[in-house]
């Protein structure tokens, strides 16, 4: 879980234990997004698309995640760290247009590996939206509203936190 201080330099951006904690809990939606290709930007048609033919709709205030199918692919292969795609700059921008609370991907970033600029990063920055990064497991939830739960541990002036990340259903 990043903070609001991960790459924001302004001293008075939020460590972890400073963030309110319902943005870390809360009703959720997982979206499939496993047909793009490694080192490739998903940008805001592709998730208008994704989302119009996801049987559970994106409500404002969810929590969305997003089920690039990365870890399942290469979980403990050196891949993991660089085949998967990314939300590109109009993509980061879908999430603050549809009122995303908070966001997750199964990857090592929300961003293409191959981004130097970071789109997604700078917009969680500019927006106040925080998001997980290496989640797991996504299969089981993807295309399914749930419950998520994923409190980061309370690390004084960390800029981000290891989660136990839990998805409630039924």
């Amino acid at each position: 879980m990043d903070s609001f201080s991960h790459l924001d330099p302004d001293p008075g951006a939020q460590t972890i234990e400073q963030m309110p904690l319902d943005l870390f809990f809360g009703t959720a939606v997982c979206l499939d997004v496993t047909g793009f290709s490694p080192r490739t930007d998903i940008t805001a048609e592709d998730l208008d698309r994704v989302a119009a033919s996801s049987p559970v709709d994106v409500r404002p205030g969810d929590i969305v995640l997003f089920h690039t199918g990365t870890w399942n692919r290469f979980a403990g292969d050196k891949r993991y760290l660089t085949e998967f795609p990314g939300l590109g700059e109009s993509g980061s921008e879908w999430i603050v247009r549809r009122q995303v609370k908070t966001f997750g991907v199964d990857s090592p970033t929300p961003d293409n590996p191959a981004s130097t600029s970071y789109p997604c990063h700078m917009m969680c920055r500019r927006e106040h939206i925080t998001h997980y990064e290496n989640l797991a497991h996504l299969d089981r939830v993807v295309n399914t509203r749930f419950t998520f739960a994923g409190f980061p541990l309370k690390l004084r002036g960390a800029h981000g936190g290891p989660t136990r990340a839990v998805a409630l259903i039924g």
